[in-house]
C-alpha cells in the first residue's frame, strides 16, 4: 500500500511539474470586454493579483525583468488625462517620478509609454519602469508595466522581448 501511495505521489508530482513547464496562454483579466492575451513562456511564473492583473516573472536565474498587465476601471480616472493616471498608478507602485514619455502602441492601439525609476535606499537598488497606458473607455485603461534591473544579458532580453511580442489586447 505504501508503495502504491508513493508511486501515485511521484506520478502526481511529475504531472504537476510537466504542467508547470508548459507555456500557458492566459487572459487578463479573466473576464470582461477588454483583455490582454499573453503566452507565458515555459518555466516562467505568473500570478493574478486581487485586482485581476497578472504578474509574469522569468525563471529565478533570469529575474532581471518582470511584466505586469492589467485593465484598470475606476471612476476616479473618468475623463482624466493619461499623464495624471500614469502619475497616480506609478506613485502607488513606488515610482519616484515620471521622467519621460513617448508614444507607444499595444496591438496597434495608440497610447503613451511613461518612464521612471523605483529607488530603494536600504538595501540599495534601482529598477527602471516603463508603463504603457492606453485609454479604452472614459474610465477604463490598459496598463502594461515592464520593470527591469541592471544585469540583464542579451539572452534574457531576447526571451523577454519574445514574451512581449506575444501580448495582444482585445476588446471593442
Amino acid at each position: 500500500m505504501r508503495r502504491l501511495a508513493a508511486a501515485l505521489a511521484l506520478a502526481f508530482a511529475f504531472v504537476a511539474l510537466a504542467a508547470a513547464a508548459q507555456a500557458a496562454e492566459l487572459r487578463v483579466p479573466k473576464s470582461g470586454p477588454y483583455a490582454f492575451r499573453v503566452t507565458v513562456p515555459k518555466g516562467w511564473h505568473s500570478k493574478y493579483d486581487a485586482l485581476g492583473g497578472l504578474l509574469v516573472v522569468p525563471p529565478a536565474a533570469s529575474q532581471h525583468a518582470m511584466l505586469y498587465l492589467a485593465i484598470l476601471t475606476d471612476e476616479k480616472y473618468r475623463g482624466q488625462p493619461p499623464s495624471m493616471v500614469a502619475a497616480e498608478v506609478a506613485r502607488l507602485a513606488g515610482v519616484d517620478s515620471i521622467e519621460s514619455q513617448k508614444p507607444a502602441t499595444i496591438s496597434g492601439r495608440q497610447g503613451t509609454a511613461y518612464f521612471g525609476s523605483i529607488v530603494k535606499k536600504a538595501p540599495r537598488y534601482e529598477r527602471k519602469v516603463k508603463i504603457v497606458l492606453l485609454r479604452l473607455g472614459p474610465a477604463t485603461w490598459a496598463q502594461q508595466w515592464i520593470v527591469t534591473q541592471p544585469g540583464m544579458n542579451y539572452v534574457e532580453a531576447d526571451a523577454f522581448n519574445k514574451a512581449l511580442d506575444g501580448i495582444t489586447l482585445t476588446g471593442p
